[in-house]
Protein backbone atom coordinates (compact mmCIF):
# COMPACT_ATOMS: atom_id res chain seq x y z
CA UNK A 1 0.00 0.00 0.00
CA UNK A 2 1.21 3.36 -0.97
CA UNK A 3 2.16 5.64 1.83
CA UNK A 4 1.63 8.55 0.04
CA UNK A 5 -1.56 7.38 -1.12
CA UNK A 6 -3.02 7.72 2.50
CA UNK A 7 -1.33 10.95 3.03
CA UNK A 8 -3.35 12.19 -0.06
CA UNK A 9 -6.40 10.48 1.70
CA UNK A 10 -5.66 12.62 5.03
CA UNK A 11 -5.14 15.89 3.16
CA UNK A 12 -8.34 15.25 0.96
CA UNK A 13 -10.28 14.91 4.69
CA UNK A 14 -8.78 18.29 5.88
CA UNK A 15 -9.06 20.08 2.48
CA UNK A 16 -13.10 18.69 2.87
CA UNK A 17 -12.94 16.74 -0.74
CA UNK A 18 -14.81 13.97 -0.81
CA UNK A 19 -13.18 10.70 -2.42
CA UNK A 20 -15.16 7.81 -3.53
CA UNK A 21 -14.89 4.70 -6.14
CA UNK A 22 -17.66 4.76 -8.80
CA UNK A 23 -18.84 1.36 -10.10
CA UNK A 24 -16.15 0.58 -12.75
CA UNK A 25 -13.74 1.10 -9.98
CA UNK A 26 -12.48 4.84 -10.90
CA UNK A 27 -11.94 7.35 -8.41
CA UNK A 28 -13.90 10.44 -8.39
CA UNK A 29 -13.42 13.71 -6.32
CA UNK A 30 -15.34 16.20 -5.13
CA UNK A 31 -14.85 20.07 -2.92
CA UNK A 32 -14.77 23.80 -3.18
CA UNK A 33 -12.94 25.40 -5.85
CA UNK A 34 -10.64 26.97 -3.65
CA UNK A 35 -8.93 23.85 -2.49
CA UNK A 36 -7.98 21.86 -5.45
CA UNK A 37 -5.14 23.36 -6.41
CA UNK A 38 -3.16 22.89 -9.93
CA UNK A 39 -0.62 20.27 -6.88
CA UNK A 40 -3.38 18.37 -5.14
CA UNK A 41 -5.43 17.60 -7.90
CA UNK A 42 -1.99 16.11 -9.86
CA UNK A 43 -1.47 13.96 -6.51
CA UNK A 44 -4.73 12.60 -7.16
CA UNK A 45 -4.36 11.79 -10.72
CA UNK A 46 -0.72 10.08 -9.88
CA UNK A 47 -2.76 8.19 -6.60
CA UNK A 48 -5.61 7.68 -8.12
CA UNK A 49 -4.92 3.41 -8.34
CA UNK A 50 -3.79 3.02 -4.24
CA UNK A 51 -6.27 5.94 -3.27
CA UNK A 52 -8.80 3.66 -4.70
CA UNK A 53 -7.63 0.45 -4.08
CA UNK A 54 -7.44 2.09 0.00
CA UNK A 55 -10.46 3.19 -0.22
CA UNK A 56 -12.14 0.03 -1.78
CA UNK A 57 -10.95 -2.24 0.86
CA UNK A 58 -14.09 -1.44 3.00
CA UNK A 59 -16.89 -3.26 1.43
CA UNK A 60 -19.75 -1.06 1.43
CA UNK A 61 -21.83 -4.30 3.57
CA UNK A 62 -19.57 -3.31 5.97
CA UNK A 63 -21.55 -0.19 6.75
CA UNK A 64 -24.95 -0.46 5.61
CA UNK A 65 -27.48 -3.23 6.69
CA UNK A 66 -30.62 -3.67 4.69
CA UNK A 67 -34.02 -3.42 6.69
CA UNK A 68 -36.27 -3.56 4.07
CA UNK A 69 -37.03 -3.09 0.71
CA UNK A 70 -35.50 -4.15 -2.59
CA UNK A 71 -33.31 -2.43 -5.56
CA UNK A 72 -36.23 -0.66 -6.62
CA UNK A 73 -38.29 1.89 -4.80
CA UNK A 74 -36.73 5.40 -2.73
CA UNK A 75 -33.62 4.93 -1.26
CA UNK A 76 -33.16 6.28 2.76
CA UNK A 77 -30.40 5.82 4.68
CA UNK A 78 -30.91 5.86 8.53
CA UNK A 79 -28.19 6.91 10.83
CA UNK A 80 -29.19 5.15 14.40
CA UNK A 81 -29.15 6.90 17.83
CA UNK A 82 -26.11 7.27 20.39
CA UNK A 83 -25.33 3.47 21.22
CA UNK A 84 -27.50 2.22 19.04
CA UNK A 85 -27.22 0.03 15.56
CA UNK A 86 -28.94 -1.17 12.40
CA UNK A 87 -30.57 -4.15 14.90
CA UNK A 88 -32.49 -1.68 17.38
CA UNK A 89 -34.79 -0.86 14.23
CA UNK A 90 -35.65 -4.13 13.26
CA UNK A 91 -38.96 -3.11 13.30
CA UNK A 92 -38.79 -1.10 10.26
CA UNK A 93 -38.26 -4.56 8.46
CA UNK A 94 -41.79 -5.23 8.68
CA UNK A 95 -43.36 -1.47 9.51
CA UNK A 96 -41.96 0.20 6.54
CA UNK A 97 -44.33 0.36 3.16
CA UNK A 98 -43.88 -1.14 -0.35
CA UNK A 99 -41.81 0.95 -2.45
CA UNK A 100 -39.53 2.18 0.49
CA UNK A 101 -35.33 0.38 0.40
CA UNK A 102 -34.06 1.46 3.63
CA UNK A 103 -30.29 0.86 4.97
CA UNK A 104 -29.11 1.39 8.09
CA UNK A 105 -25.43 2.57 8.78
CA UNK A 106 -23.52 0.36 10.62
CA UNK A 107 -20.54 2.36 12.56
CA UNK A 108 -17.76 0.81 14.25
CA UNK A 109 -18.39 -0.50 18.44
CA UNK A 110 -21.46 -1.84 17.74
CA UNK A 111 -22.81 -4.90 16.28
CA UNK A 112 -20.44 -6.37 13.55
CA UNK A 113 -18.34 -3.91 14.63
CA UNK A 114 -18.15 -4.03 18.34
CA UNK A 115 -14.45 -4.70 18.46
CA UNK A 116 -13.78 -1.63 16.42
CA UNK A 117 -13.14 1.71 18.35
CA UNK A 118 -15.88 3.91 17.75
CA UNK A 119 -15.83 7.60 16.34
CA UNK A 120 -15.58 10.26 19.16
CA UNK A 121 -15.81 13.48 16.77
CA UNK A 122 -18.03 13.94 14.48
CA UNK A 123 -15.96 15.65 11.82
CA UNK A 124 -14.14 12.25 10.83
CA UNK A 125 -17.40 10.06 11.37
CA UNK A 126 -19.45 12.90 8.69
CA UNK A 127 -16.70 12.75 6.49
CA UNK A 128 -16.30 8.45 6.48
CA UNK A 129 -20.01 8.20 6.32
CA UNK A 130 -20.67 10.58 3.55
CA UNK A 131 -18.22 8.59 1.54
CA UNK A 132 -19.84 5.40 1.73
CA UNK A 133 -22.85 6.92 0.98
CA UNK A 134 -21.21 8.33 -2.54
CA UNK A 135 -19.47 5.20 -3.15
CA UNK A 136 -23.03 3.07 -2.22
CA UNK A 137 -26.14 5.04 -3.48
CA UNK A 138 -27.53 3.98 -7.46
CA UNK A 139 -30.31 6.82 -7.00
CA UNK A 140 -31.55 10.07 -5.58
CA UNK A 141 -31.43 9.09 -1.90
CA UNK A 142 -32.79 10.65 1.75
CA UNK A 143 -31.14 10.42 4.83
CA UNK A 144 -32.81 9.77 8.32
CA UNK A 145 -31.29 10.73 11.48
CA UNK A 146 -32.39 9.63 15.06
CA UNK A 147 -31.36 11.89 18.23
CA UNK A 148 -27.62 11.71 17.89
CA UNK A 149 -28.15 10.22 14.43
CA UNK A 150 -29.87 13.62 13.43
CA UNK A 151 -27.31 16.21 14.35
CA UNK A 152 -24.55 13.32 12.61
CA UNK A 153 -26.98 13.24 9.68
CA UNK A 154 -26.55 16.97 9.52
CA UNK A 155 -23.53 17.06 8.74
CA UNK A 156 -23.46 14.34 6.78
CA UNK A 157 -25.70 16.20 4.23
CA UNK A 158 -23.45 19.59 4.37
CA UNK A 159 -20.54 17.25 3.09
CA UNK A 160 -22.90 15.38 0.85
CA UNK A 161 -23.71 18.83 -0.71
CA UNK A 162 -20.20 19.58 -1.77
CA UNK A 163 -20.41 16.38 -3.97
CA UNK A 164 -23.89 15.28 -5.20
CA UNK A 165 -27.19 16.62 -5.76
CA UNK A 166 -28.61 13.52 -5.37
CA UNK A 167 -30.00 13.79 -1.66
CA UNK A 168 -33.50 14.55 -1.23
CA UNK A 169 -34.70 15.26 1.76
CA UNK A 170 -33.03 14.80 5.59
CA UNK A 171 -35.09 13.64 7.98
CA UNK A 172 -34.01 14.12 11.64
CA UNK A 173 -35.94 12.48 14.18
CA UNK A 174 -36.15 13.10 18.57
CA UNK A 175 -32.97 15.52 17.98
CA UNK A 176 -32.10 19.19 19.97
CA UNK A 177 -30.77 21.48 17.05
CA UNK A 178 -27.34 21.93 16.78
CA UNK A 179 -27.77 25.20 18.89
CA UNK A 180 -29.16 23.76 21.81
CA UNK A 181 -26.55 20.93 22.17
CA UNK A 182 -24.58 21.89 25.71
CA UNK A 183 -21.18 21.59 26.22
CA UNK A 184 -19.49 18.64 27.04
CA UNK A 185 -19.68 17.51 30.55
CA UNK A 186 -17.47 14.50 32.63
CA UNK A 187 -20.10 11.78 32.98
CA UNK A 188 -19.65 8.65 35.55
CA UNK A 189 -21.39 5.15 34.81
CA UNK A 190 -23.88 6.08 36.99
CA UNK A 191 -25.01 9.28 34.45
CA UNK A 192 -24.57 6.94 31.42
CA UNK A 193 -26.81 4.71 32.65
CA UNK A 194 -29.20 7.52 33.52
CA UNK A 195 -29.17 8.00 30.27
CA UNK A 196 -30.08 5.17 29.10
CA UNK A 197 -33.08 4.64 31.44
CA UNK A 198 -34.52 7.81 30.18
CA UNK A 199 -34.11 7.54 26.36
CA UNK A 200 -36.03 4.32 27.38
CA UNK A 201 -34.26 2.07 23.92
CA UNK A 202 -32.75 -0.51 26.44
CA UNK A 203 -34.20 -3.97 27.34
CA UNK A 204 -34.26 -3.48 30.77
CA UNK A 205 -32.93 -7.30 30.80
CA UNK A 206 -29.83 -5.91 29.30
CA UNK A 207 -29.97 -2.83 31.45
CA UNK A 208 -29.93 -5.39 34.82
CA UNK A 209 -26.25 -7.24 32.88
CA UNK A 210 -23.55 -5.93 34.69
CA UNK A 211 -21.51 -7.58 31.48
CA UNK A 212 -23.08 -5.96 28.75
CA UNK A 213 -23.35 -2.70 30.78
CA UNK A 214 -19.47 -3.14 31.16
CA UNK A 215 -18.72 -3.71 27.28
CA UNK A 216 -21.26 -0.94 26.12
CA UNK A 217 -20.45 1.75 27.80
CA UNK A 218 -17.26 2.27 26.40
CA UNK A 219 -19.56 2.93 23.00
CA UNK A 220 -22.27 4.88 24.59
CA UNK A 221 -19.28 7.46 26.23
CA UNK A 222 -17.62 7.74 22.71
CA UNK A 223 -21.27 8.36 21.24
CA UNK A 224 -21.88 11.28 23.49
CA UNK A 225 -18.84 12.94 22.54
CA UNK A 226 -20.03 12.82 18.86
CA UNK A 227 -23.08 14.42 20.61
CA UNK A 228 -21.05 17.36 21.81
CA UNK A 229 -18.96 17.75 19.13
CA UNK A 230 -22.02 18.61 17.38
CA UNK A 231 -22.44 21.77 18.72
CA UNK A 232 -22.84 24.90 16.58
CA UNK A 233 -23.70 28.38 16.88
CA UNK A 234 -26.23 29.77 13.69
CA UNK A 235 -24.09 30.78 11.22
CA UNK A 236 -24.17 31.68 7.70
CA UNK A 237 -23.65 28.69 5.35
CA UNK A 238 -24.77 26.34 7.78
CA UNK A 239 -27.78 25.50 6.55
CA UNK A 240 -28.54 22.58 5.06
CA UNK A 241 -30.07 22.71 1.20
CA UNK A 242 -32.27 20.13 0.97
CA UNK A 243 -35.90 19.63 2.40
CA UNK A 244 -35.43 19.63 6.05
CA UNK A 245 -38.37 17.65 7.78
CA UNK A 246 -38.06 17.48 11.71
CA UNK A 247 -40.17 14.33 13.76
CA UNK A 248 -41.25 14.40 17.03
CA UNK A 249 -42.27 12.22 19.43
CA UNK A 250 -45.57 13.38 21.41
CA UNK A 251 -44.64 11.92 24.86
CA UNK A 252 -40.86 12.87 24.44
CA UNK A 253 -39.59 15.32 27.03
CA UNK A 254 -36.06 15.18 25.43
CA UNK A 255 -37.11 16.98 22.11
CA UNK A 256 -40.50 18.43 22.65
CA UNK A 257 -42.25 20.15 19.66
CA UNK A 258 -40.43 23.42 20.13
CA UNK A 259 -37.06 21.78 19.81
CA UNK A 260 -38.71 20.13 16.98
CA UNK A 261 -39.89 23.41 15.52
CA UNK A 262 -36.30 25.52 16.34
CA UNK A 263 -35.16 23.14 13.17
CA UNK A 264 -36.02 25.83 10.99
CA UNK A 265 -33.39 27.69 11.88
CA UNK A 266 -31.14 24.92 10.17
CA UNK A 267 -33.16 24.88 6.83
CA UNK A 268 -32.07 26.13 3.81
CA UNK A 269 -34.98 24.84 1.80
CA UNK A 270 -38.74 23.85 2.27
CA UNK A 271 -39.51 22.60 6.08
CA UNK A 272 -41.59 21.21 7.89
CA UNK A 273 -42.03 19.26 11.47
CA UNK A 274 -44.26 16.28 12.05
CA UNK A 275 -45.40 14.95 15.73
CA UNK A 276 -45.98 11.09 16.23
CA UNK A 277 -47.34 8.71 19.27
CA UNK A 278 -44.31 7.95 21.71
CA UNK A 279 -41.25 8.94 23.60
CA UNK A 280 -38.13 9.45 22.67
CA UNK A 281 -37.66 6.69 20.85
CA UNK A 282 -41.08 6.57 18.77
CA UNK A 283 -38.99 5.55 15.59
CA UNK A 284 -38.58 2.06 17.00
CA UNK A 285 -42.43 1.91 18.47
CA UNK A 286 -44.36 3.85 16.01
CA UNK A 287 -41.98 2.42 13.08
CA UNK A 288 -45.61 2.65 10.96
CA UNK A 289 -46.30 5.98 11.26
CA UNK A 290 -42.82 6.58 10.86
CA UNK A 291 -41.81 4.88 7.72
CA UNK A 292 -45.15 6.15 6.36
CA UNK A 293 -44.63 9.02 7.12
CA UNK A 294 -41.31 9.21 5.10
CA UNK A 295 -42.20 7.65 2.13
CA UNK A 296 -44.86 9.87 1.70
CA UNK A 297 -42.50 12.72 1.56
CA UNK A 298 -40.40 10.88 -1.05
CA UNK A 299 -43.45 10.24 -2.65
CA UNK A 300 -44.17 6.61 -2.74
CA UNK A 301 -47.33 5.85 -2.93
CA UNK A 302 -48.20 4.22 0.45
CA UNK A 303 -48.14 8.29 2.25
CA UNK A 304 -48.23 9.09 5.94
CA UNK A 305 -50.57 7.23 8.06
CA UNK A 306 -53.80 9.26 9.98
CA UNK A 307 -51.75 9.04 13.28
CA UNK A 308 -49.26 11.90 12.44
CA UNK A 309 -49.71 15.53 12.61
CA UNK A 310 -48.21 18.08 10.45
CA UNK A 311 -47.11 21.23 13.01
CA UNK A 312 -45.26 23.52 10.56
CA UNK A 313 -44.33 23.73 6.86
CA UNK A 314 -42.77 26.35 4.89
Amino acid sequence: MSFLADQVIGEARRRQVRLWVDPAGGLQHAGPAEVLDARFLMLLRTQAKPIAARLGQEPAGRWFKRLAGDDTGALLYLIPAAGAGPGAYRSWSEAAPAGLRVEAVLTPGREERFNEAPFTDVAALADRIAEQILAHADRPFAVFGHSTGALVAREVTRRLAASTSRQRTLFVAGALPPHLVGEEEAAGDEELLSYLAAWQGTPAELMADPEFLRAFLPTLRADLKVFHSCRRTEAAGEQVAVDLVALGGLQDDTAPVGHCEAWRRWAGGRFAVRMVPGGHFFPVGAAAEVTGLVAGELGVAAGAPEGTKPVVRR
